[in-house]
């Protein structure tokens, strides 16, 4: 695996209205810009900020925000952007912070599929430490359906990591981290025959109708998981 590797990857597809998953991110989109409290005078930190569609809420929320990604092309679109915003260009596994350096709220939204176990945990624990009050994130799920699929055709890529909402749980406690919210998105993803998402084998049509009606109850079978936990210490 190499960086330049997941960067072509995510330069093409991410939010690529080709994508047919992105009826499953838009729901995690939304439920996430739904849930970001308002921010007035607060601040908050975006991990793996892409072309900026969870920053764009932070900023509507008030939020004086810092945005963190390793590409730097969508680094270049965020300063663009959001000329407000402090962008910082750097691979989240290598990131440290300022000293006393604080953050009301951290999105990580769509990244931890990039992260092996051990990066995943020291990720958390950095964020687990004194780095963040309350922590929005997400995971892809190995328990789904979608995961089920991609593995059964070999088009999941060497640098995506799944994990169960159970693991992930563990991890979170592990880091000093106290889950206060749980959500599934996407019980049924729109999958294809083919890589490329050529073939369409379960329509967009059908997976928004079944999610729709089952998300909310099928919390840990959903392709993603959705937890937002607190950091007790701060």
């Amino acid at each position: 695996m190499s960086v330049d590797e997941i960067k072509d990857y995510y330069k093409e597809w991410w939010e690529n209205p080709k994508d047919i998953r992105n009826v499953v991110f838009d729901g995690l989109n939304e439920l996430v810009k739904e849930r970001i409290p308002q921010g007035e005078g607060k601040k908050a930190l975006d991990v793996g900020s892409g072309h900026g569609r969870i920053v764009s809420y932070l900023v509507e929320k008030g939020y004086d925000v810092t945005a963190v990604d390793f590409n730097e092309d969508f680094c270049l679109e965020l300063k663009r952007r959001f000329p407000n915003v402090r962008v910082l260009q750097e691979d989240v596994r290598n990131l440290n912070f300022e000293e006393n350096e604080t953050f009301d709220v951290v999105t990580c939204i769509e990244l931890v599929q990039n992260l092996n176990k051990d990066e995943l945990v020291e990720l958390l624990r950095k964020l687990g430490g004194e780095v963040t009050k309350s922590l929005l994130i997400n995971i892809s799920n190995r328990n789904s359906l979608h995961n089920w699929w991609i593995e059964k055709r070999g088009f999941k890529k060497d640098f995506v990591f799944n994990y169960t909402p159970d693991e992930f749980d563990g991890y979170l406690e592990d880091a000093g981290l106290r889950i206060v919210y749980r959500r599934g998105i996407g019980l049924v993803t729109p999958i294809s025959l083919f890589s490329g998402f050529r073939g369409k084998l379960i329509p967009v049509w059908l997976a928004k109708m079944i999610n729709k009606l089952l998300d909310r109850y099928m919390t840990k079978s959903c392709h993603l998981y959705y937890v937002e936990a607190v950091n007790e210490k701060l």
